[in-house]
């Protein structure tokens, strides 16, 4: 009787979970991770694209200003973004992009220019680089890596 009694209580009072469960919940984590990980890396490299193109395209306006006004592009280095708006050739202010980002217009010709955005070693944006040639034409040709 005794015995019959252990494993009545003994089921009754089962807690926790077996190995199997956990096993299953485990496969079921590394499943989702192995999945999900690189959606989540893709969207941070869509975001920071597209911060990139958020300033380039600030440029590209302020660069067809410039061309009405004056008939022609400017370059503007690196060193020009980062400073004085005054004493950049376009009169914009991006200096909170240049947190993040090497910004430069070179290959000025009559038709058109390109746009450099390289993400600041050091940052998390270092591994990107995005890279607009413009032309009065219309054609954009956008580079991203």
């Amino acid at each position: 009787m005794k015995l019959k009694n252990r494993s009545v209580n003994g089921a009754l009072n089962k807690k926790g979970f077996t190995l199997v469960e956990l096993m299953i919940v485990v496969i079921i984590i590394g499943i989702l991770t192995a999945v999900g990980v690189p959606l989540y890396l893709g969207y941070v490299k869509d975001a920071k694209v597209s911060s990139a193109k958020a300033v380039i395209g600030t440029i590209v306006n302020a660069e067809k200003v410039e061309h009405q006004k004056t008939g022609s592009f400017k370059e503007v280095t690196t060193e020009q973004f980062e400073g004085d708006p005054a004493n950049n050739p376009l009169g914009i202010d991006v200096r909170d992009a240049t947190q993040f980002w090497t910004l430069s217009v070179t290959d000025v010709d009559a038709d058109g220019f390109k746009v450099t955005a390289t993400g600041k070693a050091g940052t998390d944006y270092e591994d990107t680089e995005v890279i607009l040639d413009y032309s009065r034409s219309g054609d954009e040709t956008w580079t991203i890596s």
